[in-house]
């Protein structure tokens, strides 16, 4: 009688933690649970539990001991919009669960009616959902040809014009139960964390990696000409990706550094482009002529994405590329402004809309110019490259996966530029061998990204939420304390509206508002009685932001040393990325 009253306390404890808020600094910076008779016991260890609780309560024995992962993937956009953020995970999740070993959900931002139409092409909306939902899954099967398990679920999202991104609103962790939270899977870690409110990450899931898509610095730098704010932002991306991932993926050496992280590119392109590869390779093996128009580039319509350095390169140099005819393609916000800067060069060079890199209207393009710097891994630039393009792209480390294919032509300097150019145009692409092709595919990058986040066989299962510490007796340290403190003090400024619009958030964007929650169910489905949080008063939300600053400059101080050396490096690359331009 006895063990069961203890074993009723001791869900119930459980049970009440998840919704108490007081609890913050326990569970999320000293992740412990208590049993009954007073004495502290980890999530981990199942003997620490009351005899008989597990097998009473299975579910919780389920998840310590679950023989099929499930993996959430968290991203920060979708199609119809189709960036490297929409694209990339959808693939991922799709081979991920294509084999049937694992439980995988695709986690992706619902946008209401008036921010669809600001970034959605081709004046495509949805009413809801799930027929939003049923777009993606007919794109994705239209391209690989089987029908994708995995599960998909929304989060709310605003998009912040000045960000050109989407932003999560509210503590999108909830969108995945606790009893199902197993691992997540955070496309740009350092985009979904920026504001986030609520739990931690490490806390909720048993195991968390973050995958760095975009270099945020260099485009900083380039479009705002602020390297002080892009010094706080190296700094604040580092930190949030210490207290929200055990590690970090960086597409290429192109990104900052991040601890706990690892440099490997875990994305293949859609299996279109590999089938168009095989017919160009055929018609070149009959001794047809395979490519019959010059060079072209695509790329979404932002100077930042190469189009400043490719129009600089054409206008200094068009005595040299004489004859030379460019088509580029692609939408977004700088549209005009670069179309009419094309009209100025000497040059001939067509602006037109983006379409899909599948269309058969590049099928013929013999040449993809790329002198982009700011890309972490250029998806076009792989997907060319399948499709048994010459690629003549920068020798920087956003291309230094592509170097391994032969049609892959780097160059230093402008200089070399032109003459790799020259040279494309006039050479015939090179046949790659199947090795080749299979690195280019979603089943190698599947395979890689298995590998190198550790989620191969076991090794995740013996891993607890918010990692064993055995109360922090051994490994109690300075950079701990300074974790648990940025986290703590990012949780609490990040709670009040003032000081998330002063940090940079979207107004309205700590809790979801009426039309989003109508929208998604979010009322019933996460069991809130309600959409919004208080937003506290001004003057406390002054206070939380003056000491988060205060907090903020405590740990740079501090961690100075520490830092000092990746900073340099970083300096060496963007010098060298100055003189390239």
């Amino acid at each position: 009688m006895k063990e069961q009253e203890a074993s009723d306390s001791f869900l119930c404890n459980l049970k009440s933690m998840k919704s108490n808020l007081d609890i913050y600094m326990i569970s999320e910076i000293f992740p412990v649970t208590y049993h009954p008779t007073g004495a502290a016991v980890e999530f981990s260890s199942q003997s620490s539990y009351p005899k008989g609780f597990l097998h009473k309560n299975p579910e919780i024995l389920s998840l310590m001991d679950r023989k099929q992962q499930h993996i959430a993937i968290f991203t920060t956009a979708s199609l119809p919009w189709l960036t490297g953020t929409a694209v990339n995970p959808l693939f991922r999740a799709a081979y991920l669960a294509k084999d049937g070993e694992r439980r995988v959900t695709l986690v992706i931002p619902w946008l209401s009616l008036i921010h669809q139409k600001q970034v959605y092409p081709g004046n495509i909306t949805f009413a809801s959902p799930k027929e939003q939902e049923a777009y993606v899954r007919w794109w994705l099967e239209d391209r690989t040809g089987f029908t994708s398990t995995f599960d998909t679920r929304f989060y709310p999202g605003k998009f912040a014009a000045d960000k050109k991104s989407i932003l999560a609103v509210g503590d999108i962790t909830e969108i995945i139960p606790d009893e199902e939270a197993d691992i997540a899977v955070l496309e740009e870690p350092e985009h979904l964390t920026w504001f986030h409110h609520g739990k931690r990450w490490k806390a909720k899931f048993r195991f968390v990696v973050g995958i760095v898509h975009t270099n945020y610095l260099e485009y900083v730098k380039r479009e705002k000409n602020d390297r002080l704010q892009a010094f706080l932002l190296e700094f604040v991306n580092s930190w949030l990706a210490r207290v929200h991932c055990h590690k970090v993926i960086r597409l290429s050496a192109a990104t900052q550094e991040y601890p706990n992280s690892i440099v490997c590119n875990v994305h293949g392109v859609n299996p279109k482009f590999l089938e168009i590869g095989e017919k160009k390779m055929e018609q070149q093996q009959n001794g047809n002529k395979a490519f019959t128009k010059g060079a072209y580039y695509i790329g979404r319509m932002v100077w930042s994405k190469g189009y400043e350095e490719l129009l600089g390169l054409l206008n200094i140099y068009h005595k040299e590329l004489a004859g030379l005819e460019m088509d580029l393609y692609g939408n977004g916000e700088d549209f005009d402004q670069i179309q009419r800067a094309a009209k100025k060069l000497k040059l001939v060079v067509r602006v037109y809309p983006g379409r899909d890199h599948a269309d058969p209207i590049f099928h013929d393009y013999k040449v993809f110019l790329n002198p982009s710097t700011t890309d972490v891994v250029c998806t076009a630039t792989a997907e060319a490259l399948a499709m048994g393009k010459i690629v003549v792209c920068a020798n920087h480390p956003s291309n230094d996966f592509f170097k391994q294919f032969p049609n892959c032509r780097t160059y230093d300097g402008r200089n070399g530029f032109v003459e790799a150019t020259l040279k494309a145009l006039a050479e015939e692409p090179a046949q790659p061998t199947d090795a080749q092709t299979h690195q280019l595919s979603w089943e190698s990058a599947t395979e890689r990204f298995l590998q190198v986040a550790e989620l191969v066989g076991d090794v995740v299962t013996k891993r607890s939420k918010s990692p064993s510490r055995h109360l922090e007796s051994e490994s109690l340290n300075s950079k701990r304390i300074i974790e648990d403190a940025f986290g703590y003090l990012h949780y609490v400024a990040s709670g009040f509206e003032t000081s998330r619009r002063a940090l940079g958030a979207i107004p309205g964007s700590l809790q979801p508002d009426e039309q989003l929650c109508k929208e998604l169910g979010l009322v019933t489905e996460l069991g809130k009685g309600h959409c919004h949080r208080p937003n506290g008063s001004w003057f406390g939300s002054v206070l939380v932001l003056v000491g988060s600053v205060i907090g903020v400059l405590f740990v740079k101080s501090v961690t100075l040393k520490l830092s000092v050396n990746a900073r340099v490096g970083s300096n060496k690359h963007a010098l060298l990325r100055l003189h390239l331009a």
